[in-house]
């Protein structure tokens, strides 16, 4: 049972595991890219206080972090299975 990751189905967010925070995850890169948080808030339909505040909380809708990585041409998504293997290496 994956217990890093919980969903709350009533609004279909993800809180993520804390190993894992997205939201610095996705600052790192919008730095590494030379790229504007309120240009990325603008283009995953977003108001950019309502943005930062859910990078900074590390709760974000499938959907937003799909977009993100979408606009982003980043796959955020490996950061959750590389955890979950090097969890599951050392549980061996």
């Amino acid at each position: 049972m994956i217990h890093h990751v919980f969903y709350c189905l009533q609004k279909h967010k993800i809180v993520m595991p804390p190993q894992v925070h997205i939201g610095n995850v996705i600052k790192k890169t919008l730095k590494e890219q030379g790229i504007k948080m309120a240009w990325l808030a603008r283009q995953v339909n977003c108001e950019e206080g309502n943005f930062c505040k859910k990078l900074k909380n590390n709760v974000i809708t499938k959907e937003m972090l799909y977009d993100i990585a979408d606009v982003l041409k980043v796959d955020f998504f490996t950061c959750f299975s590389d955890e979950l293997q090097e969890k599951w290496r050392k549980n061996t």
